[in-house]
């Protein structure tokens, strides 16, 4: 997770330490249950034509898309694997205690950013997966959740082991070297995830067939009884809500505004991905260069 300067983090107390040292190694267990539940998912055969195309025991000559489709087809489902979705939405959502740490000056994180890359991970959360049954069973879920919980078990180990001034070579080198793949899969999955809720593309703009199917109830009505609608709360959204219902039965979908913010979302996702991942680099050679920590959170998603 790329930060600017950290702030000095206020003296720890006993007390304080004790807390810190508590919620670190209980995230750094659940997230490494996570990990476990999503091996043992992968690990899993679902159907035998699929697991013999994905490790290479059919005959030559099968169509060159074969195996992917027979991995993406191994992949899904992993939401309900052994209550895997359920235990990710509430592990995920401790982290809001992170924004907290950093907001009462507990740790050296800027507030901001933590808050950003924590919303980031809520959203995929429950601003995708949950609300949209099919985002359960794709296969993006299980390759997102695979990058997630290596990345916070690593993350929360280190967090961890610095509150005792323990400093692992191996552990630092982990940190700075898994985000070169787990970033790019942990990212790509949650955009591409988001993307494939969305109705499809050539249905856009919605706006003005709305508009348009509004426009049209409007005249068809008596004068007086149109403004009246329009001049009342409910009369309004009443109005919105039938003219959206037209507009979908004439285009065969219509964007709700979370789809709209969801498509927002996937379009500036790459620029903020490039962003970090170069400052992520940056932080790799000073680590490799000083032969030591930087200063920093350094998250790989």
């Amino acid at each position: 997770m790329a930060t600017t300067k950290p702030r000095k983090a206020r003296a720890q107390s006993p007390l304080l330490k004790s807390y810190l040292l508590a919620f670190n190694a209980l995230s750094a267990l659940l997230w490494a249950r996570l990990l476990f539940l999503t091996l043992w998912f992968i690990a899993t055969p679902r159907t035998t034509s699929a697991h013999r195309i994905i490790f290479g025991q059919t005959a030559t000559g099968q169509q060159p898309w074969a195996s992917v489709a027979a991995l993406a087809d191994h992949l899904s489902g992993g939401y309900d694997f052994h209550g895997l979705g359920e235990a990710t939405k509430w592990t995920q959502t401790l982290a809001v205690l992170e924004v907290v740490h950093a907001a009462l000056g507990w740790v050296r994180s800027p507030v901001g950013t933590v808050a950003s890359q924590v919303a980031s991970r809520l959203w995929a959360v429950w601003g995708v997966v949950e609300p949209v049954p099919s985002a359960r069973t794709n296969p993006l879920f299980a390759t997102m959740l695979f990058a997630w919980s290596v990345t916070e078990v690593i993350r929360y180990t280190f967090y961890f082991l610095a509150l005792l001034n323990i400093d692992l070579y191996a552990l630092n080198w982990c940190r700075y070297t898994f985000f070169l793949v787990l970033y790019p899969l942990g990212a790509g999955s949650e955009a591409f995830l988001s993307f494939s809720t969305l109705p499809p593309l050539r249905t856009l703009p919605y706006v003005p067939k709305v508009l348009g199917a509004m426009h049209n109830m409007l005249h068809s009505m008596p004068a007086h009884f149109s403004r009246a609608l329009m001049k009342t709360n409910p009369g309004r959204s009443l109005l919105w809500s039938v003219a959206r219902a037209r507009a979908a039965k004439s285009a065969g979908a219509v964007w709700a505004p979370i789809q709209i913010a969801r498509l927002v979302l996937f379009v500036i996702w790459w620029p903020g991905l490039y962003v970090l991942y170069t400052y992520m680099l940056k932080q790799r050679r000073k680590f490799f260069a000083k032969g030591k920590t930087v200063g920093g959170v350094n998250k790989a998603n």
